[in-house]
């Protein structure tokens, strides 16, 4: 038996998450851009976690952990990211969701997921499941940077989706709505609000532990880290993944800066003191300089030998980012809390 999601449209983005979401959103009605799903979940982070259990032991991600939930939480949609232990209850709770024509938002390792040829891990990525076929044990997924809709087996969709030989899981995370699906907040308050959740996120993150750390302390961990880098047996994958989380890995090209300034802008016709500002332009800015840091380390990963002076320059670098995006959030709460 095949059993499809009516009227699902797939279109394409810039980040996994921010991309389903909008589109899961549209399926029910409400449409607002990928840059303001994401501003408006706070999305924007940073974070430097530290693990020599996993590949590689050094990296860093340039957006909240916590950014699907905030979004749905901020936009006063009510909604539950679900984690699950039983892998077989996991996969029926998805089977009664598609049955009864609901697109179901996912998590999942990308290294288990065929159709992503790739060789490395990458939990967390956020796909929509839209339907499945009983007879040749396939699910049909709509991702992010694949135009049409892909494939893949059951099994690898249960690997993925709670890896059984990799420190890091998804859990069986997927999304339920619990009520109605619509925005139930007015735009302008909400704009406001996750601006300074951004803001104080970002300048006093939570819950900051050894291996994992936030905001832009996190950065500056980073940045008196880099020289040491060299004496990881790793430093070369270190190096390229580096680079691709900022460049290639969902990122919009440019650490999800981008986007978020895209979000600025937006914002600004609900809070014009964000153009007056010129916030969108400052961010902009900055993603640049992201883009050098990306340049530095691929440039690194490319050599047989690693240049301890391609790591300095890479602190002194993301020490510079730290400067200036710690003084851009330090304006923008400002401007938010105006």
């Amino acid at each position: 038996m095949r059993v499809m999601v009516p009227g699902y449209d797939h279109r394409g983005g810039e980040h996994c998450a921010s991309t389903a979401m909008r589109n899961v959103l549209a399926f029910y009605g409400v449409e607002i851009s990928e840059a303001m799903v994401f501003g408006l979940g706070a999305g924007l982070g940073f974070f430097y976690l530290r693990k020599d259990e996993v590949s590689p032991s050094r990296m860093f991600h340039g957006r909240t952990l916590s950014f699907e939930s905030d979004f749905f939480a901020n936009a006063g949609i009510p909604f539950e990211d679900r984690p699950d232990t039983d892998d077989d209850r996991a996969w029926e709770s998805v089977r009664e969701r598609i049955d009864a024509g609901e697109p179901v938002l996912i998590a999942t390792d990308t290294f288990y997921l065929g159709y992503h040829n790739t060789t490395s891990h990458f939990p967390g990525h956020r796909a929509v499941v839209v339907g499945y076929d009983d007879p040749a044990r396939e699910v049909y997924m709509a991702d992010r940077k694949f135009p049409e809709l892909q494939t893949c087996s059951y099994d690898e969709l249960r690997r993925a989706r709670n890896a059984p030989d990799y420190p890091m899981t998804c859990h069986n995370q997927f999304g339920a709505f619990l009520g109605p699906v619509r925005l139930g907040v007015e735009l302008a308050p909400a704009v406001r609000g996750a601006i300074r959740q951004t803001a104080d996120w970002m300048l006093a993150p939570p819950g900051d532990d050894p291996d994992l750390q936030t905001g832009i302390a996190a950065m500056r961990t980073l940045a008196a880290d880099f020289p040491s880098w060299r004496e990881r047996a790793d430093w070369s994958w270190a190096a390229r993944f580096g680079y691709q989380v900022v460049i290639r890995r969902g990122a919009g090209g440019s650490f999800f800066r981008s986007i978020y300034a895209d979000y600025l802008a937006e914002a600004a016709e609900c809070l014009p003191a964000i153009g007056e500002a010129g916030l969108a332009g400052e961010m902009h800015a900055i993603a640049a300089g992201w883009r050098d840091l990306a340049g530095t380390l691929e440039e690194q990963s490319d050599r047989d030998r690693c240049d301890p002076a391609l790591f300095a320059r890479a602190g002194e670098q993301t020490a510079a980012l730290a400067d200036r995006e710690e003084a851009f959030f330090q304006r923008l709460r400002e401007v938010a809390s105006a």
